[in-house]
């Protein structure tokens, strides 16, 4: 039995100046978006994404946030009319929210986060408590690590509660490999050099992942992919963003074998 899994992150739909947005980091995230990124990323990258996946029709697709730039309304809209064929393709799909879609506290971009992960999960109320996914052979802890932080930080945090599960689950007697996946890359080699854009509170789960308790980390955030993989395929994927470099990562996980194969796709 094998079991065919689709990564993308990190696509980050156009900022858009919404009510309020020049009195907190929103007006931050919009100026990086105009300014830094406008000719950088190309968000029609997404479009021909979910083309190629829905072609592929694999059985998991794992989004890892960053829809949007600063969690405007218009840009959870922008993102779901692209996403929409996607999500309401039959396939199972696991998104979890980055730090730029849970940007700031304000209620109207909150409440468009929430629909929106809704739309995207199936119909699943978010919630920031972590949950278990089983699959052909594989067993999915999807943790939520995101939130609103300060103006100069990208960073997010994993609670005790969530590094508890994830010891619960790594401990349970199972035959089924384990998989973490979250925005946040939890494999860090230069805690203070990285410090930033880190995930805090992740010192268990990185020993775990070390140590094949957890198989592996699926994670977005950091725009350039990367991969930290032993001869089975175990460590950590770092998809990289898909409207800034065109990642796609297609992994194949092999129950007679438990090594999981990467290959990873570009799209022009």
């Amino acid at each position: 039995m094998s079991c065919r899994i689709v990564l993308f992150s990190d696509i980050h739909e156009e900022a858009v100046f919404s009510p309020g947005a020049w009195k907190d980091k929103r007006i931050l995230g919009w100026l990086n978006s105009h300014v830094m990124r406008r000719k950088r990323y190309d968000r029609s990258r997404t479009d021909r994404a979910v083309r190629r996946i829905l072609e592929e029709k694999p059985d998991l697709v794992i989004f890892p946030g960053d829809a949007v730039s600063t969690g405007a309304p218009a840009e959870f809209e922008t993102a779901w009319r692209r996403l929409r064929p996607l999500a309401e393709s039959g396939i199972p799909m696991i998104f979890t929210p980055g730090n730029h879609d849970v940007y700031t506290r304000d209620r109207a971009c909150r409440a468009a986060m929430e629909d929106f992960y809704r739309k995207m999960n199936g119909g699943r109320v978010y919630g920031p408590e972590p949950y278990l996914v089983e699959l052909k052979g594989l067993r999915i802890a999807v943790v939520h690590c995101a939130k609103p932080v300060s103006w100069v930080m990208s960073s997010g945090r994993m609670t005790p509660d969530t590094a508890a599960f994830l010891r619960r689950a790594a401990d349970a007697p199972s035959s089924s490999p384990l998989i973490c996946t979250g925005h946040f890359p939890i494999l860090i080699d230069h805690p203070l050099r990285e410090s930033r854009r880190r995930i805090f509170g992740a010192g268990e789960a990185a020993a775990m992942i070390r140590s094949g308790k957890i198989a592996l980390s699926l994670c977005g955030h950091m725009h350039e992919g990367y991969e930290k993989l032993d001869e089975r395929g175990y460590g950590e994927i770092c998809v990289g963003s898909l409207t800034r470099y065109g990642s796609l990562a297609f992994l194949t996980y092999r129950d007679e074998s438990k090594i999981f194969e990467l290959k990873r796709e570009t799209i022009d």
